[in-house]
């Protein structure tokens, strides 16, 4: 245990101090004072997680380092197990990149200066159990039993530390149930994306595999044939994603889809443009493609049509290089501001600015998915995944930066600080943060008739909590929140409302489903 404990310990150093590393090289303010209290609460709350890792990995290394050492008859022993715990820690990293829900689940490790730092954090647990075991040396079989206890005991303390030191949960009430009733539209709808309105009723759903469907007021379900869109990249999360109407859509019937490109190690978000004509889509037009990314996940994907007929597209911040987000001379972890042929406009507030991409619109985004345009003031409004916590709603200014990773009020999905800074006063401010993380996946603003006291308040659809939250506004001011469909226990992808003000909401999963909220008074509406 000791040598586990006296790994933690520097592991846990030497990832905090790679971390600022990276923070400072893309500018944020580093003090002595702010990377001796980040280490601090790492060793807190990352510590247990690095000992738990170490100690899986020497219930392995060390029998055989002990292996070699009897058979080889080496003198330099203390060698022998440091190169074990090293080659040991490294392997364990190397590992956790394919099988950790998420990539890169010890941040220090992304690249592998970081990588070769952070495993020979296991030597020096190596030297220190040679010193231990150095009068004799232990049976190669060890006691698995009592490791395994220990790591999982050092896991159980970081989730215990966690808890203690984030906000505490705040209560949501649920909304009143009898306000609206919920109608079942359609079913077995597989891992849906995104839901479009058509003006004629039906509704246009995209399907993560690369499927467009319509859903006709009887539930007659359609396919539109795909056949002339580019390929699309499926990995992991990837795949097809938004679907949006042209402002014009009744008069020159164009869509735009988002869909992922690439490769594995080189891919990113598409931005196609096409005339829906009967069951196909027709004249096919690549808009834009983003900066290729090195890791499946954080697509962004969503798009929204501002009031002056150019269009914003999300994009993510790649994951593994959230820096990135950052760097003004790509596009990953930026809204971008496109017209409808895919031109950044001649007014965006990074054009002519050398070594700066001509399409930002504001950057510092970790992954947005949900975009609205509100129709009374024209305000851009975006819900934003975090890591472990600090999801986010934000109002969008031209130009501006809204901080990541730089300043978050979320930890890494390892528990370690992503950064001492919850706030600055050059990056903007969210207007909401929710910590824990409810993985806001969507976002609407009302302004329908159905539901009139619910105007001009923000409706976000949440993966991880598996409701809809309803935010209410006053004065462009949050007020509050509630819970909608929390009893249906889903998680929630997609919502919009229609010019009736109903409100259709689409869960996720491989069989998800289409629903309509509509006033308890109409809930015999067809």
């Amino acid at each position: 245990m000791t040598a586990v404990l006296t790994t933690a310990v520097v592991g846990t150093i030497v990832q905090t101090q790679i971390s600022f590393a990276y923070l400072s090289a893309i500018g944020a303010p580093t003090r002595s004072g702010l990377l001796a209290a980040a280490t601090a609460q790492d060793l807190l709350t990352f510590g247990p997680v690095m000992g738990a890792i170490a100690g899986a990995t020497f219930l392995l290394a060390f029998p055989a380092g002990t292996f070699v050492v009897r058979h080889a008859d080496l003198k330099w022993r203390a060698a022998a197990f440091a190169v074990a715990g090293a080659i040991g820690l490294w392997t364990a990293f190397w590992i956790m990149g394919f099988v950790t829900p998420m990539p890169a689940l010890v941040a220090a490790v992304r690249d592998p200066l970081g990588h070769l730092g952070m495993a020979l954090t296991g030597g020096v647990g190596g030297v220190v159990y040679a010193y231990l075991t150095r009068r004799s040396l232990p049976p190669l079989r060890g006691s698995p039993r009592r490791v395994v206890i220990a790591s999982g005991g050092l896991l159980a303390t970081a989730w215990t530390v966690y808890a203690s030191v984030r906000p505490g949960d705040v209560v949501i009430p649920h909304a009143d149930p009898s306000r609206f009733t919920v109608q079942t539209i359609a079913t077995d709808l597989v891992h849906p994306w995104a839901i479009a309105l058509l003006p004629d009723g039906r509704r246009l759903i995209s399907e993560r595999a690369g499927r467009l469907i319509t859903i006709s007021a009887d539930g007659t379900r359609s396919s539109i044939s795909l056949a002339s869109l580019p390929g699309i990249y499926r990995g992991g999360g990837n795949g097809l994603m938004d679907v949006v109407l042209d402002p014009d859509f009744a008069a020159n019937g164009l869509i735009y889809l988002t869909m992922s490109y690439g490769t594995p190690s080189a891919n990113g978000t598409r931005l196609v443009r096409a005339r829906l004509d009967r069951d196909r889509i027709a004249d096919v037009r690549t808009l834009f493609e983003s900066t290729p990314k090195a890791a499946d996940g954080n697509n962004g994907g969503r798009v929204a049509f501002l009031q002056d007929g150019t269009l914003i597209l999300t994009l993510g911040d790649g994951l593994k290089r959230r820096e990135e987000a950052q760097n003004p001379a790509n596009h990953l972890g930026k809204l971008i501001r496109l017209d409808r042929d895919g031109n950044p406009p001649s007014d965006n507030p990074f054009v002519g600015v050398s070594g700066t991409a001509p399409e930002i619109y504001s950057l510092g985004h970790r992954n947005v998915q949900g975009a609205a345009v509100d129709p009374v003031d024209g305000s851009l409004l975006i819900s934003e995944h975090g890591p472990r916590g600090g999801d986010e709603i934000n109002l969008i200014r031209k130009g501006a930066n809204y901080g990541w990773p730089i300043a978050t009020g979320g930890l890494d999905y390892s528990f370690a600080r992503v950064t001492p800074f919850r706030s600055l006063s050059d990056l903007e401010p969210p207007l909401v943060e929710w910590t824990p993380s409810i993985a806001p996946a969507g976002l609407a603003i009302y302004r329908g008739i159905s539901f009139p006291e619910w105007q001009g308040d923000l409706l976000v659809p949440a993966l991880r909590e598996r409701t809809v939250r309803r935010v209410r506004r006053e004065g462009g001011r949050i007020v509050s929140q509630e819970l909608l469909l929390a009893d249906r226990k889903e998680r929630m992808r997609d919502i919009k409302v229609s010019s009736d003000g109903l409100i259709y909401v689409l869960t996720d999963g491989p069989k998800a489903q289409l629903l309509r909220l509509v006033p308890s008074a109409t809930r015999n509406r067809s």
